[in-house]
């Protein structure tokens, strides 16, 4: 797709992004995402720690007191509906410890209008394995995908979809590609709304907290063949 943004210029205001661009987040300024969680003393903050590159990431840490099965951290940001109804998101993402992390959780949340669709991919570092979520909110493994996870490694996620018509296109992760092309999205709810959402959250195991580092978020139109 060319460049991923446009060079600041004497006159401008500020950094231009190219048309397509959504999220370009390095991590490196203001952190402005939606935060939920399980409550307590979980962490939602940019810190030093979390950076795949530069001086930032993101670090997401379930509670530490009282840790329980299934404790959760979500990292949310709002956008437009894309104009060519093409849409992909990638990250980098690293578990810390494996055996806490029953799963890290990458999507996207179209709203048209009407009908509100959801598309999720989850890795599962506790057990190796991944999965996306199917037209009937299911998670379905994708056995191509099994592979034991590495404390502190990175991993490079990816989505994308077909907003218009409510598909799948296709999901990525460690060097593997899943044509994803012939299945619908999961349709949730009802909405009046138009617009879309990204999500990231962690679940932690019962030997938890489980701690992710995100970094390099991007969310765009699709664009590639």
């Amino acid at each position: 797709m060319g460049r991923d943004h446009f060079p600041n210029i004497p006159i401008g205001a500020g950094m231009g992004f190219a048309r397509g661009v959504m999220l370009l987040d390095d991590c490196e300024g203001t952190c402005t995402w939606l935060f939920d969680g399980t409550g307590g003393d979980d962490v939602h903050a940019y810190a030093t720690a979390a950076a795949f590159t530069g001086t930032y990431g993101l670090r997401l840490k379930t509670r530490t007191t009282a840790s329980a099965d299934n404790d959760t951290i979500t990292a949310q940001k709002l956008f437009d509906f894309p104009g060519t109804g093409l849409l992909v998101a990638r990250a980098r993402v690293a578990p810390l410890i494996v055996a806490n992390t029953k799963s890290i959780n990458f999507g996207l949340r179209i709203d048209n209008g009407v009908q509100q669709y959801v598309a999720y991919f989850r890795l599962a570092p506790s057990v190796g394995k991944a999965y996306y979520c199917n037209s009937a909110g299911a998670w379905v493994e994708i056995v191509a995908m099994a592979t034991p996870y590495i404390g502190s490694n990175w991993y490079t996620v990816e989505i994308a979809i077909d907003c218009l018509a409510k598909k799948w296109l296709q999901v990525r992760f460690n060097g593997w590609t899943a044509d994803l092309s012939t299945l619908p999205l999961y349709n949730d709810a009802a909405t009046a709304g138009r617009g879309a959402l990204l999500i990231l959250y962690t679940l932690a195991t019962a030997a938890g907290p489980s701690e992710i580092y995100a970094d390099n978020i991007y969310v765009g139109e699709y664009l590639e063949s």
